[in-house]
């Protein structure tokens, strides 16, 4: 991708560089997080990434969405980072969500980051794009330095609440199992929300502990003005590289 420079560094306590560079990406404020946590798996591409600062992006509602992405991609030709819900379904299927929704996230959201790093082993790669590559060996240097992470940390009680009674929720689950049962679904994943109101934490402590007790395959971290994501996930869906496709799931 030659609109980008690269620079690689070696690095001989990797594992302490990794929490600077967590703790260095809380200035900005658009950042994705991505770590391995060390998993040994056959299709990984790198140990762990951080895409920073937002030089182009898309924001978007479902309709048309896909459409959108691919135009979006298409013109950017560039690594791009992001999500897409789980509502975006309802760009290519005959359906439609009624779900309460208090986080007012876009259905689709990417961005073309300026400043992009990878680990893999002991070497770290800065690939930042030309208007800023002259920040490199600044950024590196900083990010030695072992920036001390900006946490708020509170003491306040959460008091989770379940978004759907417990009764009722088994009742909705038997009806699934009833539906398995007849064939008219094979498999389902039904969710419901657990969230605590008027109460503040601070996203990156609350990820840091949870990667640290979950050591997850696939975790990521996801910040986008003021939204966060915290993911532990255990599998990969999909990766396709080329003409190469892997699904698979741990």
């Amino acid at each position: 991708m030659n609109q980008r420079t690269v620079r690689t560094f070696s690095i001989d306590k990797i594992a302490d560089f990794k929490q600077y560079l967590f703790a260095w990406s809380q200035q900005f404020e658009t950042l994705v997080w991505l770590d391995s946590n060390n998993y040994k798996q056959a299709y990984s591409s790198f140990d762990c990434a951080l895409a920073v600062e937002e030089f182009t992006a898309i924001k978007t509602d479902y309709q048309h969405a896909f459409e959108k992405l691919k135009e979006y991609q298409t013109i950017t030709k560039d690594y791009i980072f992001g999500y897409i819900s789980y509502d975006v379904k309802n760009d290519v299927e005959q359906m439609n969500s009624n779900n309460l929704d208090e986080l007012d996230f876009a259905d689709l959201y990417f961005f073309q980051p300026q400043k992009l790093i990878f680990i893999k082993g002991t070497q770290v790669e800065f690939h930042y794009l030309k208007m800023v590559d002259d920040e490199i060996e600044a950024d590196f240097k900083e990010i030695k330095q072992g920036l001390q992470p900006t946490t708020k940390t509170t003491k306040s009680t959460l008091e989770i609440k379940l978004r759907i009674p417990k009764e009722q929720y088994y009742t909705k689950v038997a009806k699934v199992i009833e539906h398995i049962k007849r064939g008219d679904i094979y498999e389902a994943n039904y969710c419901q929300e657990f969230y605590a109101e008027n109460t503040t934490i601070d996203p990156f402590e609350v990820y840091a502990h949870l990667n640290d007790i979950s050591t997850p395959p696939f975790g990521a971290f996801l910040k986008m003005d003021a939204h966060y994501v915290l993911s532990a996930s255990p599998e990969r869906y999909l990766k396709k590289e080329e003409d190469k496709g892997n699904l698979s799931t741990h």
